[in-house]
C-alpha cells in the first residue's frame, strides 16, 4: 500500500475510502467490514463522521477544516488526532491506496 496522493491545490494527502469496505451504523457507533480480510472495525461518531467524507477523495487539510468548522477543536489538536486516525485506517486496509 503505497502513499497517499497529494493534492494539485496545496491541500496535503488525499485520501478515500477503499472499495472493499463496508459500513452500518449500530447505535452510538459506525462498523467497517473489510471484505478482503474479514475484519470489522468500530468507529465512534466523529471517526464515523470522518469516514462519511472520505466517500469523495479529500485532502487531508480540507478534512481538518471541516471537523474544526464542526466539532469543538483546535485546528492543531485535530490535526494531530486527523493524521493519527488516518495512518490507522491506512495500516488496517480502509483506505484506498493513493
Amino acid at each position: 500500500m503505497g502513499e497517499p496522493a497529494t493534492s494539485r491545490a496545496g491541500g496535503g494527502p488525499v485520501h478515500q475510502r477503499a472499495d472493499d469496505v463496508f459500513a452500518a451504523a449500530l447505535h452510538d457507533q459506525t462498523l467497517l467490514l473489510h471484505a478482503t480480510t474479514g475484519r470489522y472495525h468500530g468507529l465512534n461518531p466523529v471517526g464515523a463522521r470522518i469516514w462519511e467524507l472520505l466517500a469523495e477523495p479529500m485532502a487531508e487539510a480540507a478534512l481538518v477544516q471541516r471537523l474544526v468548522a464542526e466539532f469543538e477543536v483546535t485546528e492543531e489538536e485535530c490535526e494531530r488526532e486527523v493524521s493519527a486516525f488516518l495512518s490507522l485506517l491506512r495500516d488496517r486496509g480502509l483506505l484506498a491506496a493513493g
